[in-house]
């Protein structure tokens, strides 16, 4: 714990206050709206069963966030998956490749080539794969890095339709 000294604007003696430190956990994965109980909705349109998931930035947590919510909506019969990207700044490599892994079942996800460096390449594995219902993917202008990563992998695996501004590749989706 900490221990801050304070002088508020028109006081004359100083208050004390103490903090505890503590690790916050900031959600990534965010759902349509919040539940009175604190738990996202990640189902759009219930009737339709179309899901709704945002990832705000690729961190460590992100894979398994993305998990839970695909189960959620999985146990909810989902028929379609928009996932939003839009304003999302990216975050670890290891993240987007886990997360692009989690929607195509095989072929590349990505690589990296330096001047100095061997190439390396990230492969998918079927196992643990959502490939059962169709994906669109929200991107915008600030949509990058790992947000670029995912987009690109998952529409060059034609497992999901692109929709907004991007910066790769020819042209504008």
């Amino acid at each position: 714990s900490v221990t801050i000294t304070v002088l508020h604007e028109g006081s004359s003696e100083p208050q004390k206050i103490p903090l505890v430190r503590e690790i916050i956990h900031v959600a990534t994965v965010l759902g349509d709206h919040l539940l009175p109980d604190g738990h996202w909705n990640f189902m759009l349109d219930k009737e339709k069963k179309i899901a709704l998931i945002r990832i705000s930035s690729f961190s460590r947590n992100t894979t398994k966030e993305l998990k839970d919510a695909l189960e959620q909506v999985k146990k909810e019969d989902v028929k379609g998956l928009i996932l939003d990207l839009r304003f999302n700044p990216g975050g670890l490599l290891s993240s987007a490749v886990e997360i692009s892994d989690l929607f195509v079942e095989s072929g590349k996800i990505v690589s990296t080539k330096g001047r100095n460096t061997e190439e390396r390449t990230w492969e998918a594995r079927k196992p643990g794969t959502y490939s059962e219902f169709p994906m669109v993917v929200l991107v915008n202008r600030y949509s990058a890095s790992a947000s670029e990563i995912v987009s690109a992998c998952l529409q060059d695996h034609n497992r999901a339709v692109v929709i907004g501004e991007r910066t790769w590749g020819k042209g504008s989706v």
